[in-house]
């Protein structure tokens, strides 16, 4: 049977703390047949802006401040309040599944499709619960953070006909038995705002984990791992919905061609679906090593003076191991050459 896909997130604040929720609501409203939206007692317009969007049913919430610094139980409470009323309205369809996004997430449209024959195979095979990996981008569009308190993937999607719930501070579900990993990455655009606006956000999301004694401790704890974040460059595409933000922040969106890349593959890991996507006047596949070429054999780039091997993985100690194509082209956006 077709899965039926409906959408659910929080928010509060949106236009205050600068978050992309129009980009968010956009893509997940373009994606799923319906959402929800538990929509916090807001200081500002995100109310109006809310409003605005087709097939998004709004749930007028008053956040509970007694939750405040306790392990952000006020976020997983107010998800919930959005999947139970997923739940109460959707839950008696047949293969019936729940999509998530944080407002400062997104998905591409170009993974719309993957995305939804995972969850179609997860509801075939008796899941109730598919993992996606992540972006993270790091204060621009063209870095994405890999250290080890990056989380590198969370469960996004969830079989309706479950136990499963948010928890903690709304990060990832619990009571999840059976879980799909997709390949599919979500684009967490949450630390790339206006600085003062990054700042008071991250202050507020201290204040709704920490008890208000520890602030300053867990304050300075987390500007200390801040800078020592390790980043690889990206210059794969952006959800379209990105577009404007991204010109405004001065990033780059779309990325002129390079004349040519010689890609040194003796393994013959390129598929024709990556060597079409480079963004390139023309792109040359050779099992003979060259000294301009880009290549994934050990020590190879560091020979002949390009940027270091990329990793295998995420630095944090559950993250599942990128495929060596995907290393291939971090190692492609490392030496300034674009992907579709």
């Amino acid at each position: 049977m077709k899965v039926k896909i409906y959408g659910f997130t929080l928010l509060r604040n949106g236009i205050k703390y600068d978050y992309p929720f129009r980009e968010c609501l956009s893509a997940l409203t373009a994606f799923c047949e319906e959402s929800y939206i538990a929509l916090g007692d807001s200081d500002d317009d995100t109310e109006k802006e809310v409003r605005s969007f087709n097939s998004l049913k709004c749930l007028p919430t008053k956040w509970d401040m007694s939750l405040m610094g306790d392990g952000g139980k006020i976020l997983s409470q107010q998800t919930n309040i959005a999947l139970q009323k997923l739940r109460k309205e959707k839950m008696c369809e047949e293969a019936s599944w729940g999509f998530y996004l944080q407002t400062d997430e997104l998905i591409h449209e170009k993974d719309f499709e993957q995305i939804r024959n995972d969850i179609q195979v997860a509801q075939e095979q008796g899941y109730d619960a598919v993992r996606f990996r992540y972006y993270h981008f790091w204060l621009n569009h063209n870095e994405i953070a890999i250290s080890k308190r990056w989380y590198p993937q969370e469960v996004r999607a969830i079989k309706l006909n479950s136990a499963i719930m948010s928890h903690g501070d709304a990060q990832g579900f619990n009571h999840c038995k059976k879980i799909f990993e997709s390949e599919v990455h979500i684009f967490h655009y949450g630390h790339v705002r206006d600085k003062e606006k990054r700042e008071a956000k991250q202050e507020l999301l201290i204040k709704m984990i920490r008890p208000n004694q520890k602030f300053q401790k867990y304050k300075a704890r987390e500007e200390k791992s801040f800078k020592n974040t390790e980043t690889l460059h990206y210059l794969g595409t952006h959800p379209k919905w990105m577009k404007e933000r991204i010109k405004k922040f001065n990033d780059i969106f779309s990325a002129l061609p390079v004349n040519e890349v010689l890609l040194y593959d003796p393994r013959a890991i390129i598929s024709d679906n990556l060597k079409d996507r480079i963004v390139a006047k023309k792109v040359t596949i050779t099992s003979k090593k060259e000294k301009r070429s880009l290549s994934l054999e050990p020590h190879f780039l560091e020979k002949i003076g390009l940027r270091k091997s990329i990793p295998k993985a995420m630095r944090s100690p559950i993250a599942r191991p990128w495929s060596e194509e995907r290393r291939m082209e971090f190692i492609l956006w490392a030496n300034g050459v674009s992907t579709l």
